[in-house]
């Protein structure tokens, strides 16, 4: 279980969602229990998240369907495992209403690279930002296209790949959540519920760009690179 931190600390609960499939990674199993470097995926940003003095509650996020002995395994290393519902918006919503601390931070447990120095300011900047996202600026041209053909070309010093972890204040997200599910609507990630029901921006925490995501066959090779 995760030992109680001070009290002199911002407390935050961490949402670690690990509930995919592996699909589209071409993997049988959840990418995340996939091994690098002789460590799963999924517990590298475990570790990390444990040793945090401000994170004072873990809760990790599982698919329905997962295997017992993986259950049995990580609920001795968080404080609450809940299961994941249809959408990864659904799971986040069903931690929540676990989660006990004022604070949320959430976190892909496909991203096994989280950079210190991001969350520190993070909780630097908790009091006055209900909504934070980390993100790193773009370094290739954006297009949109229509068929084969671009029509339109970004501006790509406006713009930014987001990150995780994310971090919220629990009250807000968590209205912003009963708003979205009052209207059945489903956002790309919490940010952008925060954005619609709520008017809250999100403050953006420069990332880093080994923060990459799990996401396919070939990134398995990068990510043994970067960890």
């Amino acid at each position: 279980m995760v030992l109680q931190k001070g009290c002199d600390l911002m407390q935050f609960t961490a949402i670690l969602l690990a509930g995919g499939n592996g699909k589209r990674t071409g993997l049988k199993t959840n990418k995340v229990f996939l091994e690098i470097k002789g460590k799963k995926v999924l517990d590298y940003s475990l570790e990390l998240l444990k040793k945090q003095a401000e994170i004072s509650e873990i809760i990790l996020v599982l698919a329905e369907n997962v295997d017992n002995s993986i259950i049995s395994h990580y609920k001795e290393l968080v404080d609450h495992i809940v299961f994941g519902g249809l959408e990864r918006q659904d799971s986040v919503f069903n931690a929540l209403n676990k989660a006990k601390n004022d604070y949320i931070l959430i976190h892909d447990g496909a991203r096994p690279f989280i950079p210190e120095s991001s969350l520190r300011e993070i909780y630097k900047n908790i009091n006055v930002e209900k909504s934070m996202t980390l993100g790193v600026k773009l370094k290739d041209t954006v297009f949109k296209m229509a068929g084969n053909y671009v029509v339109e070309t970004f501006d790509r010093n406006d713009m930014i790949s987001v990150q995780t972890p994310q971090a919220f204040h629990k009250e807000a997200l968590l209205k912003a959540h009963e708003l979205a599910r009052k209207e059945m609507f489903y956002g790309t990630d919490d940010t952008m519920l925060m954005a619609k029901y709520l008017g809250i921006n999100a403050y953006v925490i420069q990332g880093d760009y080994r923060n990459i995501k799990l996401t396919t066959i070939e990134d398995i090779s990068l990510l043994e690179v970067i960890l």
